[in-house]
């Protein structure tokens, strides 16, 4: 799976470092001969185009430099987006503690609520399927 890395330099706390995918497949292929597909992920799953996925809540804390590439909006009634500004790379799935920010209290709650909707629908219709 291609996960380009790279740096302005001027954003975050790395040197410049441009992204350059020929140099990252030449890599790729002198230590696994492999030769990465840039867009293989979008042909397998869809990238961000999923009509027909349910029961996702895509979580991201802002703090986490991942999160520029995750999806940043609710796509339907069961597929959504938390927005965490103060959260980090799954900060609201680790242990609650006392120092957490507000935000990724409320995000756990949303968690919860998600899952105890989703379980609860799935029971009520097995309960129909009898």
């Amino acid at each position: 799976m291609v996960m380009p890395m790279c740096s302005d330099g001027n954003n975050d706390m790395f040197e410049p470092q441009p992204w350059n995918f020929s140099e990252y497949s030449d890599t790729c292929y002198k230590k696994w001969k492999v030769l990465p597909q840039q867009d293989l992920i979008v042909k397998l799953y869809g990238g961000k185009d999923i009509p027909t996925a349910s029961n996702i809540v895509f979580s991201n804390g802002l703090l986490d430099p991942w999160s520029s590439g995750g999806v940043l909006r609710s796509l339907s009634e069961t597929v959504v987006s938390v927005i965490i500004p103060d959260g980090a790379h799954h900060l609201d799935l680790r242990a609650s503690n006392p120092d957490d920010p507000v935000d990724v209290v409320i995000a756990r709650n949303f968690h919860r609520k998600n899952i105890r909707t989703w379980i609860n629908k799935h029971n009520k219709s097995n309960r129909k399927d009898r």
